[in-house]
């Protein structure tokens, strides 16, 4: 009944307008996102259609970020011609509903490469120690 209701609600729009895009939710130094379906002339907290998901990016104890979404709405509003944001096209894609991002790659490239170039560089102290013998 309730999605009766809301399909009535959406009867007159043009679903080529629609994105699925990331709303900014949480306050100062703790943001929370919120994967919505939204006009896509919309500022980025305004009225949205509905809400899709939420996206917690700060990791927990156990380094983990924290993602919650309604595959069965996504594919809905996907196959009524709805386009996802970038940011939210990566998140699908790391969820393995869609086809991995290529910017998810490039950003683990680049996370590896930042992680070996900082194992390879001495530190300070040990520098210190080789000059002096």
């Amino acid at each position: 009944m309730a999605a009766a209701r809301q399909l009535l609600s959406l009867g007159n729009i043009c679903f080529k307008d629609v994105r699925l895009r990331l709303a900014l939710h949480g306050c100062t130094n703790r943001p929370f996102l919120h994967v919505v379906a939204i006009d896509r002339k919309s500022k980025r907290e305004g009225d949205f259609y509905e809400q899709l998901g939420s996206y917690d990016p700060m990791a927990n104890k156990d380094n983990e970020k924290l993602v919650a979404l309604n595959f069965d709405r996504i594919k809905w509003w996907l196959a009524k011609g709805a386009e996802p944001s970038k940011p939210v096209a990566e998140l699908l894609g790391l969820c393995g509903f869609l086809p991995l991002h290529p910017m998810s790659v490039i950003k683990a490239q680049r996370n590896r490469q930042n992680a070996l170039s900082k194992d390879s560089e001495p530190t300070n102290a040990e520098e210190g120690s080789e000059e002096a013998s």
